[in-house]
C-alpha cells in the first residue's frame, strides 16, 4: 500500500498506521473558547493568540451539493458525471467544506461522516499525496458527538 501523505502542510495530520485516522489542522482560542479550520495565527474575534489543534476526524452533513464538472487538477468527469461537496459540522463546532466521497444520492443532510485522504496525484517515488474528503461513517464507525 503506497504512503500518504498531505498535499499541504499544515492542513491535515495523515498518521502512518492506516487503523488511526486522519485529523484536521485547526486552532483554539481560550480567549474566545473558540474552534477554528484552517488554522489561524491570531483569533479572529478578539485577536488573542491561538493554540494549534487537531480537530475531530467525525462530523455530521449540514448541507450538499452534486457538482456536474471536472474535480480541480482534473479534465475528466468522475463516474457519475460529476463530485459532491458539502459542508459538514464538526463536535467543535467547526463547518467544514470538503469533496464528498461517493455518488448522487449517497448523502443525506445529518448522515454521520469521516474524514478520509483524498489521493490528488503520486509522486516519483510512489507516495499518494493527499487532500481531504469525507465520506458516510460505515456502521460501527465513532458518531459526531
Amino acid at each position: 500500500m503506497p504512503r500518504h501523505v498531505p498535499l499541504q502542510d499544515g492542513y491535515m495530520r495523515i498518521p502512518d498506521d492506516p487503523a488511526e485516522p486522519p485529523r484536521l489542522l485547526g486552532s483554539y482560542s481560550p480567549a474566545a473558547d473558540a474552534y477554528f479550520f484552517p488554522r489561524r495565527k491570531l483569533c479572529p474575534i478578539t485577536s488573542e493568540p491561538v493554540e494549534d489543534v487537531e480537530l475531530s476526524p467525525h462530523g455530521t452533513l449540514y448541507a450538499w451539493t452534486f457538482i456536474r464538472m471536472p474535480r480541480m487538477g482534473s479534465r475528466a468527469l468522475a463516474e457519475g458525471g460529476g463530485y459532491g461537496a458539502g459542508q459538514v459540522d464538526l463536535p467543535e463546532g467547526v463547518r467544514v467544506q470538503a469533496v464528498l466521497e461517493g455518488a448522487m444520492g449517497d448523502w443525506e443532510i445529518g448522515m454521520k461522516m469521516v474524514l478520509k485522504p483524498l489521493p490528488v496525484m503520486e509522486d516519483d517515488d510512489g507516495t499518494m499525496l493527499c487532500s481531504f474528503q469525507f465520506a458516510p461513517a460505515a456502521d460501527g464507525q465513532e458518531a459526531a458527538r
